[in-house]
């Protein structure tokens, strides 16, 4: 018997709603493994957690997993605005090699303001699809009540820190390198070097799944995001990728129906 997938999924509670509809039903319609689903966001994770230098409103409640697990056996961490294509048990089940964690690298990432001045390089392991060995995880999270309140700078660099981030050859033995399909951002491959001649962008210059060649979409621009929760501070915009807009709307017109 198949162990059972325990998903953590960090939402930005009632204004993601209609993201994590979707999301739900492409996950069961997907696998026939038994999911434990736990919701990391503001509504389910209560008070006392500083938030003040977090990008959403769940963006650290995913290093609080291990200790919700007990510091023992797996557990996936997703955000929520994300479609999925193929059995999310086969992600689970992913030989972490003895490693705490699994992640995409992201070649392209800025890392935001604060990592340039850290002088941080383009480039840094994607922890929105994040696969936990909660046991040797214990090294490199503290407990609960510890990330609650930390203080300065996100505690999601913290982790990386000890991680050895961002210099990616000095982080394989602690991170093991998921397959990038499952972390398509807008339907490119984030690991995937910058084509020859092109500027750093989120979709400029850089290499495109096909739709059907992607196991796990991550809808990762706010203003793009066609439920657009009301924590984004962006205005609408136009997704570069239509054909990933009239599938996210052919799954919206079938969970609107049931």
């Amino acid at each position: 018997m198949q162990p059972t997938v325990n998903l953590f999924i960090g939402s930005g509670g009632k204004h993601d709603e209609k993201a994590a509809r979707i999301y739900l039903y492409t996950l069961f319609k997907n696998t026939k493994r038994k999911i434990n689903i736990t919701w990391l966001s503001p509504e389910t994770m209560g008070e006392g957690w500083n938030r003040s230098s977090w990008g959403t409103p769940f963006t650290c409640y995913r290093y609080a997993i291990p200790h919700l697990m007990n510091f023992k056996g797996r557990a996936l961490y997703t955000d929520v605005d994300m479609i999925n294509f193929r059995d999310i048990g086969a992600l689970f089940d992913t030989d972490l090699e003895c490693k705490p964690f699994g992640m995409v690298w992201d070649e392209l990432q800025d890392n935001g303001t604060r990592g340039r001045e850290l002088g941080y390089p383009r480039g840094f392991w994607c922890d929105s699809v994040l696969l936990i060995d909660c046991e040797r995880a214990k090294d490199f999270v503290d407990p609960i009540d510890k990330i609650k309140t930390w203080k300065g700078i996100s505690y999601k660099w913290e982790v990386m820190r000890k991680l050895g981030s961002p210099h990616k050859e000095k982080t394989y033995k602690l991170v093991k390198e998921l397959d990038p399909r499952w972390n398509s951002f807008d339907g490119t491959d984030p690991s995937a070097p910058l084509q020859k001649g092109e500027e750093a962008s989120r979709w400029k210059g850089r290499k495109q799944f096909e739709l059907d060649h992607i196991w796990q979409l991550h809808l990762t621009a706010l203003s793009y995001q066609p439920w657009h929760p009301k924590y984004t501070p962006h205005a609408k915009a136009t997704h570069p990728r239509q054909d990933l807009m009239r599938e996210w709307w052919r799954l919206a017109k079938i969970v609107n129906s049931i």
